[in-house]
């Protein structure tokens, strides 16, 4: 009989895949609710805002405002501890500086670009100054993402009044949906395990000093990203440049490393090209007109924000999707549109990888490498501690959990390089690590067998961590077995 450390591999693979299996078949149901209650808020925002602005006859711009602000923030799904009324005091404001920057970009580009490359970057340094700078970055953040998305500002024969009073109607419809859905389902417990899983995330590990804090760094690399983005979409694509400059906000925003910049950027671009093809299929078969049109546009949405939880690239095709119906309906409809839009993502990908890659960069073995030596050492403090309270253990179990969950974070890039570069064999390689790592800690909390064998394996591990020529898949597939064996009869 095979020990548990000279398991074969093939068996951990299939063990590996099921478990990835279950988890994204967990994740699937888990976010059926939250991409329902988002869609339905999208919609009723749209509807409100769309019969307020009849009267005025300002067309649909604003109406389509309120349903971008209500999609791009009910897909956050961010938990706060500050008043509903002062959020909702704070969406007008964010409606109005959507119209803004929007205004500034068609009618004094570079200072629109430049406000926009500023603000965004901001967002994004501000948010290491605590939890409140935190939200508020990201508050901030909002009006920049959908004024990519969002057309220009209505404009209602009443004037510049009624306009602005139309974009703060965007904004409170907007919110007033999303909260009022959201507190729906609050009640109903129907998405405490998706809150769950965004409060585990927010662990920040320490810098070391004279070091650029990430959110600095990312500020840095975000801002080249976009400037690079402006001036080319500018220069070649004209008034297509929005394209340009939001796929590279996409594969920049949160990149923690060089190779997860470029799998967002892969992502991207493969979901947008199943996009552009299903919307090439679709106008070449059918092409949708009216109720039947708003009708797919809000099905394709609702499938996009479900099936991301399970892969960036559906959300990026259902986008792509959406955004090429909505073109079709259009006085300016062209098939050649689909083709200038691949280039455009393409490009835009390369802007926010090559930022990514270039300035500041953060090689990926080494952020695992990182993320690996936290957990260690969180599970070192778990099991070399005796004779404390259930609380206390407890809160270590979660504290080690919670860097189990960050390494999570940092896997798909990691097993994307591992597919494309066919190192299924390698032994050594990080994601294999992460698969050691993270298929043990299911199994910590019920250990029974020698603690101070535990704290060993975990202490070589940490050393071997250290030393770059060492293997390391040797001590994790120790500790696993360790960890697993006394789960199994007769080992």
């Amino acid at each position: 009989m095979n020990s548990p450390t000279t398991k074969p591999a093939e068996i951990r693979n299939a063990n590996s895949a099921a478990s990835t299996t279950a988890s994204q078949r967990g994740t699937f149901r888990s976010a059926g609710i939250p991409a329902a209650i988002t869609i339905v808020a999208t919609i009723a925002a749209f509807c409100t805002v769309y019969a307020i602005s009849r009267p005025f006859q300002a067309g649909p711009n604003a109406a389509i405002l309120s349903a971008v602000l209500a999609l791009t923030q009910g897909r956050r799904r961010t938990s706060s501890d500050h008043s509903p009324w002062m959020k909702l005091a704070a969406f007008p404001v964010v409606a109005v500086a959507v119209a803004a920057i929007g205004w500034l970009l068609h009618n004094a580009f570079v200072i629109g670009a430049a406000v926009f490359v500023s603000a965004m970057s901001f967002s994004i340094w501000s948010r290491q100054l605590g939890e409140t700078m935190r939200r508020i970055g990201s508050i901030a953040a909002l009006p920049l993402v959908a004024v990519l998305i969002a057309p220009p500002p209505p404009h209602a024969p009443g004037g510049h009044l009624v306009n602005l009073f139309l974009v703060i109607v965007a904004g409170v419809a907007a919110y007033a949906w999303l909260i009022a859905l959201a507190e729906v389902a609050k009640r109903a417990a129907a998405i405490d395990g998706a809150s769950a899983q965004i409060a585990i995330s927010v662990v920040e590990p320490q810098r070391k000093k004279g070091t650029l804090s990430p959110h600095t760094r990312m500020a840095i690399q975000m801002a080249v990203a976009l400037t690079a983005a402006f001036i080319v979409g500018r220069i070649f694509f004209a008034q297509h440049w929005g394209w340009v400059v939001l796929t590279a906000f996409i594969v920049c925003s949160g990149s923690v490393s060089r190779g997860d910049a470029v799998y967002k950027g892969f992502l991207r671009l493969a979901g947008a090209t199943a996009g552009t093809l299903t919307a090439a299929l679709v106008q070449h078969m059918y092409a949708p007109h009216g109720p039947a049109a708003a009708v797919l546009i809000f099905g394709v949405l609702f499938a996009g924000l479900w099936l991301r939880e399970i892969n960036y690239a559906w959300w990026a095709a259902c986008m792509t999707l959406v955004i090429a119906m909505l073109q079709s309906t259009g006085a300016n409809a062209d098939a050649s549109i689909l083709h200038l839009r691949l280039l455009e993502i393409l490009i835009g990908a390369l802007c926010g990888a090559g930022a990514t890659w270039f300035v500041l960069p953060i090689p990926t073995e080494s952020l695992v490498r990182r993320r690996i030596a936290d957990a260690l050492l969180a599970l070192d403090e778990f099991a070399s501690t005796e004779d404390v309270s259930t609380e206390e253990r407890q809160r270590k179990l979660q504290v080690f959990q919670q860097h189990i969950a960050r390494l999570d974070g940092v896997a798909p890039p990691v097993e994307f390089h591992r597919h494309v570069t066919f190192q299924h064999r390698n032994a050594n390689h990080p994601a294999t690590w992460i698969h050691l790592l993270r298929h043990s800690a299911h199994r910590v909390d019920a250990f029974q067998g020698s603690r101070k064998d535990l704290v060993r394996a975990v202490r070589h591990a940490r050393k071997t961590l250290g030393q770059r020529d060492l293997s390391l898949s040797e001590p994790l597939q120790h500790l696993h077995a360790l960890l697993e064996g006394h789960d199994r009869p007769g080992v």
